[in-house]
């Protein structure tokens, strides 16, 4: 990983391994519990559309992935750990411009700073009625970034490293927006941070394409 990290192969191989998905299997490990897929679970319903970026960039001998913590504001994905993003509004005329629009918006990288490199497999959220195009952008080390503090609390980033270290999926007791809690959830546990739902999926495709790369 790290030879190809340094002689800047990696971009282009995130490219291309973007065209041949794990897809929802890669999902199930995160949410055991759910036997249908989201395209099954949206049969009955018409779920609102919405885009996440996830956001790529190199520093150093290590590539690293952009992540925000959301405000508290009493909502369903209150001060959860997320990629930019959010719901498809007129304005957007795909939700690729969702993404970037959000993006823009929440952390104040400029869409035109943003060259794509593909999406990772669609994600459902059945409580929020949420259907998630992620996509997956590739941008130069930032300076720093420009929080819209009603939307965000903080933004940080996790290493590829981090991420592809095993001990790093875990499983932890959550506390949803309402005070419950939830035992032995999968997730990702880096930077003392829960990282769990929707994201986990996303990362966890997004971690076994890397894999692709030891072999």
């Amino acid at each position: 990983m790290n030879e190809l990290i340094n002689n800047g192969a990696i971009y282009k191989l995130i490219e291309e391994e973007l065209k041949q998905l794990p897809g929802e299997e890669s999902h199930i490990e995160m949410i055991p519990f759910r036997l249908q897929s989201s395209l099954s679970l949206t049969k009955d319903v018409t779920p609102r559309l919405s885009a996440v970026l996830c956001l790529l960039y190199q520093n150093h001998d290590d590539i690293h992935i952009v992540l925000m913590e959301r405000q508290n504001y009493g909502g369903t994905h209150s001060g959860q750990i997320s990629f930019p993003g959010g719901k498809k509004e007129n304005e957007d005329s795909t939700l690729i411009d969702t993404a970037l629009r959000e993006t823009e918006e929440e952390i104040g990288i400029e869409r035109h700073k943003v060259n794509l490199l593909g999406k990772l497999t669609n994600v459902y959220i059945p409580v929020s009625n949420f259907l998630v195009e992620p996509y997956v952008g590739w941008i130069e080390a930032p300076n720093q970034f420009n929080l819209s503090e009603r939307e965000v609390k903080t933004v940080f980033n996790i290493k590829f490293s981090e991420l592809l270290n095993p001990l790093s999926k875990t499983k932890k007791n959550v506390i949803t927006h309402k005070g419950h809690t939830l035992k032995n959830v999968p997730c990702f546990y880096i930077e003392e941070r829960i990282i769990w739902g929707a994201t986990s999926l996303m990362l966890n495709e997004l971690k076994h394409l890397l894999e692709r790369f030891k072999t």
